[in-house]
């Protein structure tokens, strides 16, 4: 009981992180479960979905969502015993940061102070992989998306390098293009402008799926040249394909591959 005790605490104590860093107005119900409590029941779930409504409204109304420490702070757990590799992956599966920070190739002025909040949380958390994603609009070609959304990530990386202390912490920006719009077949321009943003995450690999899954992995790639372009080859030949059945696992497949091959190399550079 005290274990789930426990755990309820630790995630009512995050909610009500989030819920003051983007203004949410969130008073946690007093608990009156009186049954073994396995860091659950209805009341946090109701809790949980409150927060989760409260955010994607302000994702649509274009407002810069906060979301700091834990993802798994927006759902529960039971709060048995769990693997390391298993407390690894809640812990790691956060999206710290989402900013609609561009107009039309130009970041916006008000983008510096969320710049100088990503900053001062990579500060304080410097042991992570880190990724900037980049992020356009539909509008234009996949080409050319692709390049614009990765110098956008590469101009946050930029900044955000410039206001840390921590040389080696590792930061890789990366561009998806249209690939993962907040909307969908956008036709106004406020919905053009809230998919042209971009995101700070602590990186995890179940966090994406498809060709985004692939596209990460390729940008984060370390390992044997000769594999690298291999790799690539194999990425830009799915690209190709007619027939689209089951694409969405060939990329994670691939993805899968080129993690293990990185793996394998950043053991045996350890050794």
């Amino acid at each position: 009981m005290q274990k789930g005790r426990h755990t309820c605490e630790q995630l009512k104590a995050i909610r009500k992180e989030i819920a003051k860093a983007n203004d949410i107005d969130y008073i946690p119900s007093e608990c009156h479960f009186q049954g073994l409590c396995q860091g659950s029941c209805p009341a946090c779930e109701s809790e949980c979905a409150y927060i989760e409504q409260q955010l994607s409204l302000r994702k649509k109304a274009g407002k810069v969502v906060k979301i700091i420490g834990l993802a798994a702070t927006l759902t529960t757990f039971p709060a048995q015993e769990t693997s390391a590799q298993e407390r690894q992956t809640m812990n790691s599966d956060s999206l710290v940061w989402e900013n609609y920070m561009f107009d039309f190739g130009q970041i916006k002025p008000e983008a510096e102070q969320q710049i100088d909040e990503m900053a001062e949380f990579i500060t304080e958390n410097p042991d992570k992989l880190y990724l900037v994603i980049g992020h356009t609009d539909e509008r234009g070609n996949e080409t050319y998306n692709l390049k614009l959304s990765r110098k956008r990530a590469e101009y946050v990386t930029y900044k955000i390098r410039n206001r840390i202390n921590t040389a080696n912490t590792q930061i890789i920006p990366i561009g998806l293009g249209f690939y993962q719009p907040h909307i969908k077949n956008a036709k106004e321009e406020f919905e053009h402008e809230q998919n042209r943003r971009a995101s700070l995450e602590i990186y995890n690999p179940a966090r994406f799926k498809g060709k985004n899954s692939a596209l990460i992995e390729l940008a984060i790639f370390k390992g044997d040249d000769k594999k690298r372009l291999k790799f690539e080859k194999r990425f830009k030949q799915l690209g190709k394909k007619i027939y689209k059945k089951n694409l969405d696992a060939q990329y994670e497949k691939l993805a899968r591959e080129i993690r293990k091959e990185r793996k394998f190399f950043e053991k045996k550079r350890k050794n």
